[in-house]
């Protein structure tokens, strides 16, 4: 092979791999969501949530968006204070729709995915997971995954 086509080659595997991720924080952890699924990011106020269903669902732009809180989906405990603004991530893929609540929303990152041993990827909405430019390793969940698998 010469050398301008392995160049080629690699720039491709280098192309196809780097994603844009969307990074949020739940008790210190980081997480990575797939941007391909990110309607929209920002606040909600505590009053824009409907507790009258199960789950609790937001009413946007005349569409339902069912509520995931991150530290449910990544079995850590509640938040012990209830914040009257909330921090949300509506996201949505085909006909499936869900507000991920983090603690916190980072930031935006372009990184390339990393499959993860098989043992880790049976874990409920685990993806795989991303290298930030730190070096520290992200996990890259999927909430719809955990969702469908629970329905």
């Amino acid at each position: 092979m010469e050398a301008s086509q392995s160049f080629r080659l690699h720039e491709c595997i280098r192309a196809e791999t780097k994603t844009q991720f969307l990074v949020v924080e739940a008790q210190g952890e980081l997480y990575a969501l797939r941007w391909s699924l990110v309607r929209e990011a920002g606040v909600l106020c505590d009053d824009e949530i409907d507790t009258s269903v199960s789950p609790p669902i937001v009413h946007k732009e005349e569409m339902d968006f069912p509520l995931v809180y991150l530290r449910e989906l990544v079995e850590l405990p509640p938040l012990k204070e209830n914040p009257t603004e909330i921090p949300a991530v509506f996201l949505e893929e085909g006909e499936k729709r869900s507000v991920l609540v983090p603690d916190r929303i980072l930031w935006k990152q372009e990184a390339c995915a990393k499959k993860l041993p098989e043992w880790v990827m049976k874990a409920p909405a685990v993806k795989g997971a991303i290298v930030l430019e730190s070096g520290v390793v992200v996990v890259i969940l999927d909430p719809f995954e955990r969702r469908s698998a629970s329905e």
